[in-house]
């Protein structure tokens, strides 16, 4: 049985700056690095490194070479990329000292693929291989509907979201892992009860992975609910965790493991990952997975959850303005200290955490308080830049502030 990664390679230029740039500012950066990046690259290393026999599949540019070279010394299988007169798929990132970032993304040569490559590239697999898919490439949805008439196994991570993802059929999918803010744009909920019940009701056939940051994740198709637990490792770099997660649990479940080791050994995987800078170069391999596993230890909710709870109690008291600074001060640790114990707990860092709750709170406002404007929710907020909080919204629910709120309208 083969398993192939039909996805993306980009180039990643990560900037360092003071904070991030404004409309008509220019400011400098302090650094500039080129790391390989794409959801398709880093899913192919994971699945090699894990010991499944992998083709990575894809298109770059003229600048890509260095990707192919990477992914031919971690063991997949390139003879099948092509390469276009385009260039490779970047995405420009800025980065600021608080850990918040902004992306700008170029799609490039991933954007080249078409309908002549994917039947190329689909007659050397076979009935019972299996495709793993992620949404960072053109022609998505004709290759699961090829690849599905040749009864090739599909596994769809749906990341990035958008309405894409959303016109794809799941009947025709084996395997969806997704976190929890994807699974609520299928069900329309951000409670992982409320998604298992969706997934078992409408797509009986389906086996669903929802990964839960700290909670760990859990295994849902029609007749079972398994739970695995996070194991509690020092986070330096959480870029690659999902895509580590996704290469090991298939490549687990490819050799015959059950479901509930493949779900342990994943999140060991996961747990090296995030404890490595980088993306790529944080996988970790089998033999290291392997040994590593009896040492970890799982994620404690007593003291963690105490502090979530005491971050969390800060972030309301103090909305719509808390401040990393803040919560050090009211938790009594150091501010550096405190950005690392942030982004260990949430697997993001505080912007991070404070932007979710202000779009959680302007959702509630969209839907209860119809006498407030868009413009006077994004103020009552704490916001200034209309367009951010606009961006950040569509991230979180799909849809813009206004289509919200007739749509919680009609709903009620």
């Amino acid at each position: 049985m083969k398993t192939v990664v039909f996805g993306s390679c980009n180039i990643d230029l990560v900037y360092s700056v003071d904070h991030i740039v404004t409309p008509g500012e220019t400011i400098a950066a302090g650094s500039v690095e080129r790391h390989p990046g794409g959801k398709g690259l880093n899913q192919a290393i994971a699945l090699s490194r894990a010991g499944s026999e992998t083709y990575f599949c894809g298109c770059i540019g003229y600048d890509g070479k260095f990707l192919t070279d990477l992914l031919d010394v971690n063991g997949a299988d390139v003879t099948l990329v092509k390469q276009t007169d385009k260039g490779t798929g970047q995405a420009f990132i800025q980065v600021a000292p608080n850990g918040e970032n902004s992306i700008v993304i170029y799609h490039g040569a991933n954007y080249d693929v078409d309908r002549e490559y994917v039947e190329s590239v689909l007659s050397h697999f076979h009935e019972g291989d299996l495709l793993v898919l992620q949404n960072e490439i053109s022609s998505l949805r004709y290759i699961i509907d090829r690849a599905y008439s040749k009864k090739i196994r599909i596994a769809l991570n749906p990341s990035p979201f958008d309405d894409n993802v959303k016109g794809i059929d799941l009947r025709k999918i084996t395997y969806l892992i997704l976190n929890e803010v994807e699974a609520s744009y299928y069900c329309g909920s951000d409670d992982e009860r409320d998604a298992a019940e969706y997934f078992k009701k409408e797509y009986p056939h389906l086996r669903v992975v929802l990964t839960l940051g700290k909670r760990g994740c859990v295994y849902i198709d029609k007749d079972n609910e398994i739970r695995s637990s996070a194991f509690s490792v020092e986070a330096v770099d959480t870029t690659a965790a999902g895509d580590t997660f996704t290469g090991y649990f298939l490549s687990q479940m490819t050799k015959g493991n059950d479901v509930r080791s493949s779900l342990k050994f994943a999140n060991a995987a996961s747990a090296l990952a995030v404890s490595k800078e980088g993306a790529a170069p944080s996988i970790p391999y089998f033999s290291e997975v392997k040994k590593a596993l009896p040492h970890l230890k799982e994620f404690s909710e007593d003291k963690e959850d105490s502090l979530l709870k005491k971050a969390e109690k800060y972030v309301e008291k103090a909305f719509p303005s808390p401040t990393l600074e803040g919560l050090a001060g009211e938790l009594g640790y150091s501010e550096s200290y405190m950005a690392r114990l942030i982004k260990k707990l949430y697997g993001k860092p505080f912007s991070k955490v404070v932007i979710d709750k202000r779009v959680s709170v302007a959702a509630e406002l969209l839907k209860t308080r119809l006498d407030m404007s868009v413009s006077d929710i994004i103020g009552h907020i704490g916001y200034n830049n209309e367009n951010f909080f606009r961006k950040a919204f569509y991230a979180k629910y799909g849809m813009s502030p206004l289509e919200f709120r007739k749509k919680g309208t009609k709903d009620e």
